[in-house]
């Protein structure tokens, strides 16, 4: 991909306008690659991870001739060739697919600056007076941040996701007092559990480097937690759920050893402590905390990740169609009052699509599964 922008001085609005015309080239070239595939969607042969891939890829395409609309500049640019490698990637997940092979990877372009190239390493990195994040980023910059030294920035860096609204809180244990400045929450995410949500209290989170053990206070210790980890490297990494020393309760479980998922969302049933301890074994960057009842996602239509998952039912059977998409043992069940599994209402293993129904009162459903998958209700529910 040719550099963006690269002119100062004298000619510069001429070489900014030949760029642009560049990446208005590729844009164009992207659209016939799109009008003349060979993929015809069907809903009756294809599967819904195949579909949304294809439908990705169709609105990036719209996105990218969006931003590179009207009064064009370099940060429209910017976005436009970051939408339209993400559509180039969403068009290569399809033919994988068609093909039968494994889904390519995903190296976006840098997020300091896409003319930089794609990006080798994820770092986390954080704005003067803004949280921490992580971020993909060119290997020039990694190593620049892996010195201390700043990114090599021009303005071009990815927009940063605004922040979600938050229940206010009062009064609640765990909580900083409203007088207190509070630490803010990672970017928001449209992943449910990519971040903590704002009025998460401060015992109940906590971010660092390096292998350590952590406690997080419950907000009640007669109450069950869902605990949310977040490891930047899956690599030489793991993570125990451990008691107390000298405590006489069942041994520590083990998270994410042997796993390739940076993210394990785990129900923690009630024991009476008031803390909840993790041991993390690894040498990059982390992020854990309780994630609050009453932000566990709604299932309101299809939704998919990858690994453990936690979803409220707002009761009523309805009919859902169950797919893995890789991966190894899989199983949907209900979870108790004290969060342990409780029905179990379909399981598998390997790639597989297979039909359930919810319950028909409203309860909470547990994905236990270490690959990609996907629920898809199917009809109208019944509500009670």
């Amino acid at each position: 991909m040719t550099g963006l922008f690269r002119g100062r001085g004298r000619g510069r609005g001429r070489e900014r306008a030949d760029e642009v015309a560049r990446v208005e080239a590729e844009i164009t070239a992207f659209g016939e690659a799109l009008a003349g595939h060979p993929f015809r969607p069907d809903h009756q042969v294809h599967g819904p991870r195949l579909l949304a891939d294809y439908q990705r890829a169709l609105d990036l395409y719209e996105r990218a001739k969006r931003e590179l609309a009207g009064d064009r500049n370099p940060r429209e640019a910017a976005e436009a060739l970051r939408s339209l490698d993400e559509g180039r990637h969403a068009l290569a997940c399809v033919d994988a697919a068609v093909a039968g092979l494994p889904r390519p990877p995903r190296l976006p372009l840098c997020f300091f600056d896409p003319r930089h190239g794609r990006s080798a390493e994820e770092v986390r990195w954080a704005p003067a007076g803004g949280a921490p994040r992580t971020v993909a980023v060119c290997a020039a910059d990694a190593v620049r941040l892996s010195e201390g030294r700043p990114p090599i920035e021009s303005g071009l860096r990815e927009r940063e996701p605004e922040q979600r609204p938050g229940p206010r809180t009062k009064g609640r244990p765990g909580h900083a007092p409203a007088t207190a400045a509070p630490r803010p929450a990672p970017p928001a995410s449209a992943d449910p559990y990519g971040t903590w949500p704002v009025h998460t209290g401060a015992r109940q989170r906590r971010e660092n480097r390096g292998s350590t053990g952590v406690q997080l206070s419950r907000t009640d210790p007669r109450e069950p937690a869902l605990l949310v980890v977040h490891l930047e490297r899956a690599a030489d990494s793991w993570v125990d759920l451990t008691s107390p020393r000298g405590d006489d309760k069942p041994p520590h479980k083990v998270l994410t050893h042997a796993s390739s998922l940076t993210r394990a969302i785990v129900p923690v049933p009630a024991d009476g402590l008031d803390t909840i301890h993790v041991q993390l074994h690894t040498r990059r960057g982390w992020r854990i905390w309780l994630h609050p009842p009453e932000e566990i996602p709604l299932l309101t239509g299809e939704v998919g990740s990858t690994g453990s998952y936690v979803l409220r039912h707002p009761g009523g059977r309805e009919p859902l169609r169950v797919t893995q998409h890789d991966g190894s043992a899989f199983s949907l069940h209900t979870l108790r009052a004290d969060f342990r599994p409780g029905d179990l209402l379909c399981e598998g293993a390997g790639a597989f699509t297979a039909p359930a129904v919810t319950p028909k009162k409203p309860c909470l459903l547990y994905v236990r599964s270490s690959g990609s998958w996907t629920l898809t209700p199917t009809g109208d529910p019944k509500r009670p």
